[in-house]
């Protein structure tokens, strides 16, 4: 069997990722699990993914993937971590050359799930749902609800310490 993806993502009960290129919700454990399972791994994003990070710099110690399909991006030449891609195809194609040994995350933005899910990449969805319906501008397809995924793991509730939101882990697998 073809090795799959795994869609990382935090979302809302209306599936809401994102507002005005910025997450949704900065909650310290998603984060902190997010870098533990990512770290030595390979990261997929979109190129507003990409430039809404930190400085505009990739994800320390992790293979960083951009798919956009403007043929004439760059990123600073200094960073030995980053390829720009064109499609998820390719990016697939990255991964099973060079990095058949690693973990493949699709971490966002909202067009590149879409276009993961669309071309039936997703092996895994790893998800941390908020009890919330904040309102924003970047939604995901409802992975919750969508029948070619079946519940594998769902925590017990959480609530934040900082922000107070209730949210809880969830692991959906291919069927």
């Amino acid at each position: 069997m073809d090795k799959k993806f795994i869609l990382l993502a935090c979302v809302n009960k209306n599936m809401c990722i994102g507002k005005d290129n910025k997450l949704l919700y900065h909650i310290k454990s998603d984060l902190r699990n997010f870098k533990l399972m990512t770290v030595d791994n390979v990261v997929i994003m979109g190129r507003k993914t990409f430039e809404s990070l930190p400085n505009q710099r990739p994800l320390k110690d992790r293979i960083n993937i951009i798919v956009t399909s403007n043929e004439d991006y760059s990123v600073d030449s200094s960073f030995d971590n980053v390829f720009i891609v064109h499609s998820l195809e390719e990016a697939k194609d990255l991964c099973e050359t060079f990095y058949e040994n690693k973990t493949w995350y699709i971490i966002g933005g909202g067009s590149i799930y879409h276009q993961a899910l669309e071309n039936d990449i997703v092996d895994e969805c790893n998800l941390t749902v908020v009890d919330d319906e904040t309102e924003g501008d970047t939604y995901i397809p409802n992975i919750l609800e969508d029948k070619r995924f079946g519940l594998f793991y769902k925590s017990d509730n959480i609530i934040d310490e900082d922000t107070k939101l209730n949210y809880y882990f969830t692991i959906l697998k291919r069927k």
